[in-house]
């Protein structure tokens, strides 16, 4: 017997253009985002909903969308982001 397939979501950001370009190069591939009651509500208490990520670079009709791996919190790499984050993972 064969499952339903899981309907696609897509969670949309829009990011700047120097991280729209290091994801757009392969050199980021989890995106970071403040535990704030705004992204809890958009992010953590959707995470098991999310299929896809689709970033706008600004707000132009510039677009690329990846597959969700994960949605976890944790730490960030970048210098000065010491606080926790919701960490998006995709591929």
């Amino acid at each position: 017997m064969n499952t339903p397939a899981k309907p696609k979501k897509t969670l949309r950001l829009t990011l700047s253009y120097h991280w729209y370009q290091m994801i757009q190069s392969g050199e980021k591939r989890v995106e970071y985002r403040e535990i704030t009651p705004r992204w809890t509500k958009l992010i953590w208490d959707k995470r098991d909903q999310y299929t896809h990520i689709c970033f706008s670079r600004g707000y132009s009709k510039t677009t690329m969308t990846f597959e969700v791996t994960a949605i976890d919190v944790g730490t960030c790499p970048i210098p000065g982001w010491d606080n926790r984050y919701f960490r998006i993972f995709f591929q």
